[in-house]
């Protein structure tokens, strides 16, 4: 066979695929199959150093989420604070793992339908770790009811499109900042305490020890429910109001403060303090936060006397 009828033959055999291609993309146009970006980020999970959200009527004009080392932070202003690392975290993949269900809309006109302008949606802005950015801006949510799953409108960048994603994303981002941060004013393993000080003002100090299988307090056996019930609340220990305005070092007269040790961690310090308003908790495991104390009777639940683990009334 000649070169050139080869030639030929393998022309025809390439404009066949070429027309096969072409008729294959337009019955799937025709049947509606999704011909749209696969993604609403283009970046891994782990991927993800930064998201600046910026909330519908909030207080302030945007919230940073930060990775450092492996730590996630929350910058306002110039204010850095603990954040909460599993709800960060469970964010972040969420961020990662948003898929366009379906096109809604493919015109600017139409983007109010959604909630889904500047002024109303809730914009979010991810950043990967080569400070690339990819901005979402998350509209309103509907509710199927034959499938029972939510679904939150979505626009990429500043494209044109409408997408459904699957989720309650709005109410996911559009929080108030401290609901991101990190509450946890002590979380350990009960069974793994071994002594916790207790140092009062005047003579009300005492100790709680660990001795084989049972508590004293300083060398008295201790009434083993309420000790329970104790190890039970101290194990995880959160504050439920924040006082960002406390100043430590203006504050004067004695102070309570909690010192718990334990298998495998290094001793955690409570501090409470007195101020006008009431008592402020504060504990070493979470430095960059001060909580009120009188918000959930903290400080009572926290901060009990020898009577209470005596069966004294």
């Amino acid at each position: 066979m000649s070169s050139k009828k080869n030639n030929r033959i393998l022309l025809i055999v390439f404009a066949v695929l070429l027309v096969a291609v072409g008729i294959n993309q337009l019955v799937k146009s025709n049947r509606g199959e999704r011909t749209f970006r696969k993604d609403i980020i283009d970046y891994q999970a782990n991927d993800i150093k930064k998201i600046s959200i910026f909330p519908k009527n909030a207080g302030t004009k945007y919230v940073d989420v930060i990775l450092q080392d492996t730590i996630w932070k929350i910058k306002v202003d110039s204010k850095y604070f603990a954040a909460d690392q599993e709800m960060i975290k469970g964010i972040v993949d969420e961020l990662a793992n948003m898929v366009p269900e379906r096109l809604v809309a493919n015109k600017k006109d139409l983007w109010k339908d959604y909630d889904i302008t500047d002024s109303l949606g809730v914009k979010v802005i991810v950043y990967n770790q080569k400070n690339d950015q990819t901005q979402i801006t998350l509209g309103r949510f509907t509710y199927n009811q034959s499938t029972r799953k939510p679904s939150t409108y979505v626009r990429v960048n500043q494209e044109k499109e409408v997408y459904a994603t699957e989720g309650f994303l709005g109410m996911t981002f559009n929080r108030e900042i401290n609901n991101l941060r990190d509450k946890n004013i002590f979380r350990g393993n009960k069974n793994d305490l071994t002594q916790i000080i207790f140092t009062y003002p005047a003579d009300s100090s005492f100790t709680l020890t660990k001795e084989t299988n049972r508590w004293t307090l300083n060398g008295a056996v201790v009434d083993s429910a309420k000790m329970a019930g104790y190890l039970g609340t101290v194990s995880y220990l959160t504050g439920a109001d924040f006082r960002d305005d406390f100043i430590p070092a203006g504050v004067s007269g004695e102070l309570f403060k909690i010192t718990i040790n334990g298998l495998n961690m290094k001793p955690v310090e409570i501090t409470a303090y007195q101020d006008a308003t009431g008592m402020v908790i504060h504990s070493s495991e979470n430095s960059t936060s001060y909580f009120s104390g009188e918000k959930g009777g903290l400080f009572k639940r926290a901060f009990p006397g020898r009577s209470n683990f005596l069966g004294m009334k």
